[in-house]
């Protein structure tokens, strides 16, 4: 894709659904961070973005806890570059379902929503700061109401997630980061 001039690459995963004895895990996350990473090395002098649309506060939380560069995220603004791209893509992929001035897609028919039992909200999880902004900017997520992501997949991603797994070897993991991952 072009965006105001400029060559981008965009992943795009689409729904993922996790089996319950399977959460947790974390395989499904190094295989992700393997492909992107294979894309990004495929692409070397080009911008790689992981497109995410997220229904659940969960599927936010694998970006905003693995990806060190995301949006849109609770502490600072999308910078325009990246609030173009993201309005190219969602506009190209959902056309009419998109709602830019809100940053969701909405699906005139629902397209699918999480089961209730699946990710409630609790007052507690409210709490932390990336949940609280999820639920804030697509209150319509229990209908199916679609956030719309990016995480820009580059070196520094690599060795921010190295480093997480290496912590988490050592039993040297944050609380922000076993919150943020409790299942």
């Amino acid at each position: 894709r072009r965006v105001q001039g400029r060559a981008v690459v965009v992943v795009f995963s689409g729904d993922t659904v996790v089996a319950r004895e399977c959460w947790g895990q974390t395989r499904l996350q190094r295989s992700f961070l393997s492909y992107v990473m294979r894309a990004k090395l495929a692409h070397p002098l080009t911008p790689v973005y992981w497109f995410l649309i997220s229904k659940g506060y969960k599927t936010y939380l694998l970006l905003t806890r693995n990806f060190p560069e995301h949006w849109p995220r609770h502490d600072r603004p999308t910078p325009p570059w990246q609030s173009a791209l993201l309005d190219d893509v969602a506009r190209h992929k959902y056309s009419a379902a998109w709602q830019p001035e809100r940053g969701i897609l909405h699906f005139d028919l629902c397209v699918g929503a999480l089961r209730e039992q699946v990710a409630p909200v609790t007052e507690q999880q409210l709490q932390y700061p990336d949940i609280r902004f999820f639920c804030e900017r697509n209150p319509g997520h229990a209908g199916g109401d679609e956030l719309c992501c990016l995480g820009r997949v580059n070196h520094r991603l690599w060795l921010y997630y190295t480093t997480k797994l290496l912590r988490r070897a050592l039993g040297q993991e944050t609380r922000h980061e076993r919150a943020g991952e409790a299942r």
